[in-house]
C-alpha cells in the first residue's frame, strides 16, 4: 500500500491529472464543432476516461451527461475506478468485513430491498471500502460506482442522479447544520425509485450526525458497523502486496498490545503500510512507538525539568518543543522566534534584559532535545512522525487554548521576517492538523490571515487540503461559500482563483470551475486573474471548460432576471476569450447551430454592459491583430463578428476599432461593418409582411 493510497482510505478520492494534457485544437474553420476522433483503445465508446466526471456518458453503463451549473442544488458524480485504494481493498483476498457480522450480512439484503442504505460508523472505520463491496456485490453485473460530490446549500433528494445502472457514495458526515425535517422521508422515496432503475444509494454518516426526528424514517435501512478486525486487516494487505513474508511478525510480541487494543481500520492500514516498507524486523519497535502516537516520548519531552526546574523553565521547554515541532527542518533562528512569540502571547516579557538573563539558545535548544544540522533544527529523525504527533498532543491536551495556538502559529507564517520556507514548513504542518482533527477554524485562519506575498502559502494549503480524502470536502464546501456571499473580501477571491487554476483545479476541474465562475462575479470584466485562471484551465481541460462556459451560457438566456448568474457567465465567458485558447475553444463551436446563437448573444450583452466595454474592445483588436492575415480563418471570424455586430445599436462600438490614429479605416473592421449591415437589413426584409 502506498503513501498515496493510504491517504485516500476515508471519504472521495483525488483522482490524479493525466500525464500528459489533452491539447487545444487550433481553430479549424471547416470542422464542425463536435466531430469525434475515432475511439481508441480502452475508451468505451469512444469516450476518453478523465480523472473526474466528463460530460459524457460513463461507456456501457449509459450514464447520463451531467449538466454543471454555476448555482443551484447539484451533486456531481465522480468515477470510482480500479486504481482507487479502497476498491482494492474490497476485491476478494483483501476485503475483511466488519466485526459485527451480523450487521454486515444484513446490510446487502437492506440494499436490495430498499435501494439506499446508512452505514453510520465513525470516519476511519472503513465505511468507504465497505459501500463499494456492498455496491460491488449487491447485483450482477455491479453497477457503475460513483462519489457523489454534493454541491448544495443543505442536503436534498433533489440534485441525487436517478439514472440505471449507478451505485453510488454520498459522505454525510460532519453536516455543518442539521438537514431538515423531509430529508429521511425523501429518502425512502427515493430509494424505492433508485431500486426500479436497478441503482443503489450508500450514504456515510456518523453517530454523532445521524440522529434525530428527521433520520427517523431511515431506521429500518441504518446499520451501525464496526471496524474489520485489526490483524487480519493488517494479515490481509500484507498478503495483498504480495509480502506474505513478513505475516510471520504479526506474532511478535512487540504487537500484543495493538491486536489487543484492535484499533480503528484506518489505524490497521497505516501500519500495514509501515510494514510493507520496512526494510527489516529490526524496525518493527520503532513502528510499534510510532503506532502509538509517540504518547510516552511526547509525554517524556513536555516534562523535562519539572524536578529539578521551576514552572518558568518548564514551560520554557515545553514552548521550544512546540515551536520545533511546528517548525521542524527550519532555521533555528525561525524556532527561537517561534517560542519566544509563544512566551510573548502567555505573558512572559522576553525584553532584552529577559532573554539575556534567560538560558542560552543552545541550551534551551538542548532542554527540548531539539538537534541541530548547520542552520536548520531538528526533533529526532529517527522517531519518524514525531513532529506532527507533539502538534497533535498540544491540540488534545489544551483545548481551551486552541484560539491562541492558532494565532501564534499562523501568525509566525504570516512574518514576512520569517524565511518563506520555514513559513511553509508551518502551513504544511497547520494543513496536515486540520486535516487529522477536522478543524475548520486552523484552515479558515490560513485563508484569512496570510495575505500579500505570504497568500501563496494559503494557496499551496488549501489546494493540498482540498484534495484531502476527508476533509476536502469541507475545503471545497468553504471556497464555495465564500465566492456565494454578496460581497467577499478581494483577498478570498483572488485566493480561490489560484486554487481553481492550480493543480487541483486540473484534478477536479468540474468542481473547480464552479467556483471559478462564481469568483468571476466578483472581478472586474477582463480581470487578468481570471484571465490567467481560464487560460490555464483550458490548457489541461478543453473539454470540462467548453463545457461548463456553454452550460452558464444557456442558464443565463433560461434565467434572465437572474443578475448575479448574468455577472458571472459573462465575466467567465470575457475571460475565456480573452486568451488564444479560449478563443480557439469558442470559434470551434460557432459552427454548431445550438451553440452559435448562444456566442453570439453573449458578446452582444457584453457590448451592451458598460463596465465590459474597454475589456471587450481590447480582445476585439488582438482578434483583429490575430485573423487579419489568416488565409483560413479571417473569413469564418468575420463571418461571426457580422452576426455579433448585425444589430445597428452595437455598430458604435466599432468606431474604437475600425479608424486608425491616421483616420484610416480598417479593412478588416470595414468587411465586418459591411456585412454586418448587410445581414441586418435581410432580416429586416424577412421580417417584413
Amino acid at each position: 500500500m502506498t503513501d498515496n493510497e493510504q491517504d485516500r482510505r476515508e471519504g472521495t478520492e483525488t483522482m490524479p491529472a493525466s500525464a500528459e494534457p489533452p491539447p487545444v485544437a487550433p481553430f479549424e474553420p471547416n470542422e464542425p464543432a463536435g466531430s469525434a476522433r475515432p475511439p481508441e483503445a480502452g475508451e468505451p465508446n469512444g469516450q476518453p476516461q478523465s480523472a473526474s466526471v466528463r460530460f459524457s456518458h460513463f461507456g456501457e453503463h449509459g450514464i447520463q451527461a451531467y449538466n454543471l451549473h454555476l448555482n443551484g442544488d447539484q451533486a456531481i458524480p465522480v468515477p470510482i475506478t480500479e486504481t482507487d485504494a479502497d476498491y482494492k481493498a474490497s476485491q476478494d483476498g483483501r476485503f475483511v468485513p466488519p466485526r459485527n457480522t451480523g450487521q454486515w450480512e444484513a446490510a446487502s439484503k437492506l440494499l436490495d430491498e430498499y435501494g439506499v442504505i446508512v452505514l453510520c460508523a465513525a470516519q476511519g472505520n472503513g465505511r468507504r471500502t465497505a459501500a463499494i463491496r456492498l455496491l460491488s456485490t449487491v447485483t450482477s453485473p455491479p453497477p457503475a460506482l460513483f462519489d457523489l460530490d454534493p454541491e448544495w446549500s443543505k442536503p436534498s433528494v433533489r440534485p441525487l442522479p436517478k439514472e440505471a445502472g449507478m451505485g453510488c457514495i454520498l459522505d454525510l458526515s460532519d453536516l455543518p447544520d442539521q438537514p431538515g425535517e423531509r430529508l429521511g422521508t425523501d429518502l425512502v422515496s427515493y430509494g424505492a425509485e433508485l431500486r426500479k432503475n436497478n441503482s443503489f444509494l450508500v450514504i456515510l454518516a456518523t453517530p454523532a450526525d445521524w440522529y434525530g426526528h428527521w433520520a427517523e424514517p431511515t431506521l429500518p435501512f441504518t446499520v451501525r458497523l464496526e471496524s474489520p478486525d485489526a490483524r487480519a486487516l493488517v494479515t490481509a494487505e500484507i498478503s495483498g502486496n504480495y509480502r506474505g513474508d513478513r505475516v510471520e511478525w504479526l506474532d511478535r510480541t512487540e504487537f500484543a498490545g495493538i491486536w489487543k487494543a484492535n484499533p480503528s481500520a484506518r489505524a490497521a492500514w497505516r501500519l500495514a503500510d509501515r510494514l510493507l516498507r520496512a526494510s527489516g524486523p529490526e524496525q518493527i519497535q520503532a513502528f510499534v512507538d510510532e503506532f502509538g502516537d509517540w504518547q510516552r516520548e511526547v509525554e517524556k519531552l513536555l516534562s523535562r525539568n519539572r524536578v529539578t526546574g521551576g514552572d518558568t523553565q518548564l514551560l520554557s521547554t515545553r514552548v521550544m518543543v512546540w515551536a520545533g515541532a511546528l517548525l521542524h527542518g527550519g532555521q533555528r533562528t525561525s524556532v527561537i522566534k517561534a517560542a519566544d512569540d509563544l512566551l510573548t502571547r502567555l505573558g512572559i516579557a522576553r525584553h532584552p534584559v529577559n532573554v539575556l538573563a534567560d538560558a542560552t539558545t543552545s541550551s534551551r535548544l538542548d532542554a527540548a532535545e531539539i538537534t541541530r544540522d548547520g542552520d536548520r533544527a531538528f526533533h529526532d529523525t529517527q522517531k519518524e512522525g514525531l513532529p506532527a504527533a507533539i502538534l497533535r498532543h498540544l491540540w488534545d491536551e489544551f483545548p481551551t487554548q486552541h484560539e491562541l495556538l492558532r494565532r501564534w502559529a499562523i501568525g509566525i507564517a504570516a512574518d514576512r521576517t520569517v524565511p518563506e520556507e520555514d513559513a511553509r514548513l508551518i502551513t504544511t504542518a497547520l494543513w496536515k492538523l486540520a486535516a487529522h482533527r477536522h478543524d475548520r477554524a486552523i484552515l479558515d485562519g490560513l485563508a484569512s490571515d496570510l495575505k500579500g506575498p505570504r497568500r501563496v502559502l494559503a494557496v499551496e494549503a488549501l489546494t493540498k487540503a482540498a484534495g484531502d480524502a476527508e476533509f476536502g470536502r469541507y475545503v471545497r464546501d468553504r471556497l464555495r461559500q465564500w465566492m456565494d456571499a454578496k460581497n467577499p473580501s478581494d483577498e478570498k477571491v483572488e485566493l480561490v482563483i489560484e486554487i481553481c487554476a492550480g493543480t487541483w483545479g486540473i484534478q477536479q476541474p468540474t468542481l473547480a470551475l464552479t467556483r471559478l465562475g462564481k469568483a468571476a462575479g466578483h472581478k472586474t470584466f477582463g480581470s487578468a486573474t481570471v484571465v490567467t485562471a481560464f487560460r490555464q484551465l483550458a490548457l489541461q481541460r478543453p473539454d470540462d471548460v467548453r463545457k461548463a462556459v456553454f452550460q452558464w451560457l444557456t442558464d443565463a438566456e433560461s434565467r434572465p432576471a437572474d443578475e448575479t448568474l448574468h455577472r458571472q457567465t459573462l465575466g467567465s465567458f470575457l475571460a475565456l476569450v480573452s486568451s488564444d485558447e479560449g478563443t480557439d475553444l469558442i470559434l470551434n463551436n460557432t459552427h454548431d447551430a445550438e451553440a452559435r446563437p448562444r456566442i453570439i448573444h453573449a458578446w452582444q450583452k457584453l457590448l451592451s454592459t458598460d463596465d465590459a466595454v474597454d475589456g471587450l474592445v481590447r480582445q476585439l483588436a488582438r482578434w483583429h491583430e490575430r485573423f487579419q492575415e489568416d488565409p483560413e480563418r479571417r473569413e469564418p471570424v468575420v463571418d461571426v463578428l457580422a452576426d455579433i455586430f448585425a444589430p445597428p445599436s452595437l455598430r458604435p462600438g466599432l468606431d474604437r476599432l475600425m479608424v486608425t490614429e491616421e483616420a484610416a479605416i480598417l479593412p478588416f473592421w470595414r468587411e465586418v461593418l459591411v456585412l454586418a449591415a448587410n445581414r441586418y437589413q435581410a432580416s429586416k426584409e424577412a421580417s417584413t409582411p
